[in-house]
């Protein structure tokens, strides 16, 4: 399986993350670059769902942080230029089992 490295030494990422830890200034406008694209978080609507549906939302809200999930996508918007999520759904595929998605870091 042929694929493209990550730098010289296929750690650029590592690389990239402990050079703007490294320096405060720059950690400090990343995160501020990263809190711009998140702009007022993420919100949902259930309004217009049925009583059920909008149980079944809240219990996913409270069992996975999709805020802190969001901002950190967001910043690996901001530090790589891209970002890869992963969904796991349950084994009949109608229903996310988990909202955790493997960060680059």
């Amino acid at each position: 399986m042929k694929y493209i490295p990550w730098g010289g030494d296929n750690r650029m990422p590592y690389n990239i993350i402990n050079l703007i830890e490294s320096d405060e200034t720059l950690s400090t406008c990343q995160m501020f670059n990263a809190e711009v694209c998140y702009g007022s978080g993420l919100v949902y609507d259930t309004e217009l769902a049925t009583a059920q549906v909008q149980a079944q939302v809240d219990d996913f809200m409270l069992d996975n942080d999709l805020a802190s999930y969001f901002l950190g996508v967001c910043q690996d918007f901001k530090h790589f230029g891209f970002c890869v999520s992963v969904i796991i759904l349950n084994e009949d595929a109608s229903r996310i089992r988990l909202a955790k998605g493997q960060r680059v870091r």
